[in-house]
């Protein structure tokens, strides 16, 4: 039912039940800084669904080239989320580590959905 959906809701289907997954364990654990977690989730997000536009673009103007297409938002990607937690998030001592952990697992789990989204379109027929 839910490959039915445009590629763009179910990306956010999906991304709204994992941060309630996370938001709920840390919390739960009470190792949570409000303010980064939800920073660095929406900017991964917004990047996620920013890639996700871009490759169906691409892939219906030049099919070949969606392999190198991701591989350059993906490089993007890694470099302003880099940019983005060295500068912003890491900042405060006492959070640091839950900080860390916390932007990590986020960053993994939208770069897992940016490469499940571009191999559905690469094995598009």
């Amino acid at each position: 039912m839910l490959k039915k959906l445009p590629v763009t809701v179910q990306a956010l289907l999906i991304s709204i039940v994992f941060f309630l997954i996370q938001f709920g364990i840390a919390t739960f654990l009470n190792k949570i800084d409000t303010t980064p977690f939800l920073m660095s989730y929406a900017l991964q997000f917004i990047m996620t669904l920013a890639i996700l536009l871009a490759m169906i673009k691409i892939y219906e103007t030049a099919k070949e080239q969606l392999g190198f297409a991701f591989l350059g938002l993906s490089t993007l990607k890694v470099g302003i989320s880099y940019f983005f937690a060295t500068e912003y998030l890491f900042q405060n001592k006492v959070m640091l580590e839950t900080n860390k952990i916390n932007f990590f697992i986020t960053f993994l789990f939208f770069l897992s959905l940016d490469v499940y989204f571009t191999i559905r379109l690469l094995n598009k027929k």
